[in-house]
């Protein structure tokens, strides 16, 4: 099955690519970021993966995924890509976090490396060198460990013994126009950077290569910094008070940052997830619905398009939600969040003004006008939970009607927002009831 899904990636890899560099100058940053961090949620094994993965599937990308197991790392990425409306296709390389024990033994593999070479078998023997010359780049061996492991160990017998790595830099390299977007959070963050400088060393040009990761430690020295900040364009994510982003500097000095750092502020989840993913992935989407406020943008909407269409169509009820007061502000995030995401997986869907009524006639009667199939109604809650900081008690009531106003289904779910944030948790109930709403819509 493991030789199946590398083949897979393969076969893909050897479709063109398409002119993704034209993408690439209008995709608009705050939308990359929230793909950027919805793909890195979607490459851990959590529940809120699921979401983030369904919300992806929804407007149309697809996941290849792929491990290598050794006694020096369990390296893992997954290749993301789209058809664009356009007809062309943009790729996404993405490396989880720190989940399993073997990771964790990997990130305090904290001894360092030299690093280089131009192709797997000098990338080995590069690292293996015990004397090296002075300005030699120095890396993070469990990092470099991983990476090696996830693209540049296993060979393909299909391809000549190339490696996975080799085939992304070879139609890279073949195609020069195309881009490839790296990404990761943490553990996933450094070898995305790492995995671009191979690429680098490889041939690939710097504009071919866009990372974005999340609160990723340093991998290499100043040496290596020097050598690859331009080799690269690098966004590093950061929210205020993530201890990770830093952790290698302070604890010995010889690892240094490098790229464009980008930022956040610290919101109410922060102190509490501290360095997780799922502070990064919901602050990108209050970036994202805020910088909707401000006006529509005319850049490219990765995440819209490709959902299925719904014969006859669902027409939505104004979605009522009642939040405890400590997460009032987080309203107008979920309603956007939720409207997109039953977006993503119905296309042929339409939402009733915020101030239409609720009463289940006179919806019928709006969607049977619209020449819609199905009424949906949503109702969401969040109420504190005594004696636990800061956590919520999250639950969705939803029922679906016939344009005549016939049930078909109802159901409750609930959760906490113990391991996701309350927006996220209010996404994760959605997503969750998905499986009893479609067995009733045809």
């Amino acid at each position: 099955m493991a030789w199946l899904r590398i083949l897979l990636i393969a076969l893909v890899l050897t479709l063109p690519l398409g002119r993704c560099s034209a993408q690439a100058a209008s995709v608009n940053r705050t939308d990359l970021y929230l793909l950027s961090a919805l793909v890195s949620m979607a490459s851990y094994s959590e529940e809120l993966n699921l979401v983030a993965r369904d919300w992806l599937e929804g407007a149309g990308w697809k996941f290849e995924s792929h491990e290598t197991v050794s006694a020096a790392a369990e390296g893992r990425f997954h290749l993301v890509y789209r058809t664009m409306p356009s007809g062309e296709r943009m790729y996404i390389l993405a490396f989880p976090g720190t989940e399993r024990l073997k990771d964790a033994e990997v990130d305090l593999r904290l001894s360092r490396v030299p690093f280089g070479g131009a192709n797997p078998a000098e990338f080995q023997q590069f690292a293996d060198q015990k004397v090296t010359q002075p300005g030699t780049p120095m890396v993070h061996r469990g990092f470099n460990d991983y990476t090696r492991v996830a693209l540049f160990q296993a060979p393909l017998k299909e391809f000549q013994g190339r490696t996975a790595g080799e085939v992304i830099a070879q139609e890279l390299k073949q195609h020069p126009a195309e881009t490839l977007y790296l990404t990761g959070h943490s553990l996933g963050g450094a070898a995305a950077t790492l995995a671009a400088a191979r690429f680098s060393d490889m041939g690939v040009l710097p504009q071919q290569l866009q990372v974005v990761t999340f609160g990723a430690p340093a991998v290499g020295d100043g040496a290596f910094a020097k050598r690859y900040a331009p080799r690269m364009n690098l966004s590093r994510v950061v929210i205020s008070g993530d201890p990770v982003k830093s952790v290698l500097q302070s604890l010995s000095g010889r690892f240094a940052q490098f790229g464009d750092k980008v930022k956040w502020s610290e919101n109410r989840n922060s102190e509490r997830f501290a360095h997780e993913m799922v502070v990064y992935l919901d602050q990108a989407l209050r970036n994202r619905y805020s910088d909707k406020k401000n006006g529509p943008s005319t850049d490219m909407d990765l995440l819209a398009g490709n959902a299925q269409a719904v014969s006859g169509g669902i027409y939505v009820a104004p979605v009522q939600i009642k939040l405890d007061s400590h997460i009032q502000s987080d309203e107008s995030y979920m309603r956007a969040s939720l409207k997109d995401a039953l977006s993503a997986d119905y296309s042929t869907i339409e939402f009733a003004p915020i101030s239409a009524s609720a009463d289940i006639s006179s919806l019928c009667q709006q969607a049977a006008a619209k020449n819609m199939k199905y009424v949906l109604m949503e109702r969401f809650q969040g109420t504190r939970i005594k004696n636990e900081p800061y956590n919520f008690r999250l639950r969705m009531d939803e029922e679906l009607y016939d344009v005549k106003g016939n049930l078909l289904t109802m159901q409750s779910t609930s959760t906490t927002a113990k391991n996701l944030t309350p927006i996220e948790g209010m996404l994760y109930l959605q997503y969750a009831g998905r499986e009893q709403r479609e067995k009733f819509i045809h």
